[in-house]
């Protein structure tokens, strides 16, 4: 039995409101390749332990005796903590993080810190989640790895001025190369698979910005996430054997 694929969502995010959903037709792509995933759904601004526990409860539910984890942003944070925390009988096999602040971010302490609108606005809605999102915070709070898991990752990165209007509003607040939310350096954990050329949300299938060849917007995402669903299973399934 193959191992159970799921897709993890980051700060702030869901599995699904109404027709829309955070990981953009992602869901239907990998049912064209006959992998059914699961997208569990975490408190958006909850603590790493909070959502983590959340997370294990909807996955453990399931009899499934392996998974792969594909995780999105904070929610690699969630993962790292379930597998080391809260995964007994060891059934989390692999774990592939994609623009994961494994080291926190420098946009966290502007947020937490700026005046004006947009800050108090995130800090209202992203309590108390946000406070574990600074780099001071994540290396108060280390997350250890588990030895028998297969660790990897991906990082976004989009110059200032590839990046929508709208998130070089927040690119700005982060002096290393960055997807708008995220440095480059902080998202690498386990074995890093690459720089992929787009922003933190466009990952996720949502381009906010206009096409443009030259800047290769949009970023391929159906493609990326599965192949790397697909990837990710048979490391998990290699894993299990």
């Amino acid at each position: 039995m193959a191992p159970t694929l799921a897709l993890l969502h980051g700060f702030l995010g869901f599995s699904r409101r109404g027709p829309i959903e955070y990981f953009r037709g992602v869901e239907h792509a990998l049912r064209r390749v006959h992998i059914t995933p699961l997208i569990p759904e975490v408190p958006p601004a909850g603590t790493i332990v909070e959502r983590a526990e959340a997370l294990a409860q909807q996955l453990f539910c399931n009899d499934a005796p392996a998974f792969a984890l594909l995780a999105h942003s904070m929610g690699g944070l969630d993962a790292r903590h379930l597998i080391t925390h809260l995964d007994p009988d060891r059934r989390v096999k692999s774990l592939l993080t994609i623009a994961t602040p494994h080291h926190g971010t420098p946009l966290a302490i502007w947020i937490l810190e700026s005046g004006g609108l947009i800050p108090a606005w995130i800090r209202h809605l992203g309590h108390p989640g946000l406070n574990e999102l600074t780099p001071q915070a994540r290396s108060a709070a280390p997350i250890p790895d588990r030895s028998d898991v297969v660790y990897s990752s991906y990082a976004g990165h989009r110059p200032l001025d590839e990046q929508p209007f709208w998130l070089r509003y927040f690119g700005r607040a982060i002096p290393q190369a960055n997807d708008g939310l995220v440095p480059v350096e902080s998202a690498k954990w386990g074995e890093f698979r690459g720089v992929l050329r787009t922003d933190h949300i466009e990952l996720l299938g949502w381009s906010l910005d206009l096409p443009n060849r030259r800047t290769g917007r949009p970023f391929d995402h159906l493609d990326f996430w599965t192949r790397t669903a697909i990837e990710a299973i048979a490391t998990a399934a290699g894993k299990s054997s």
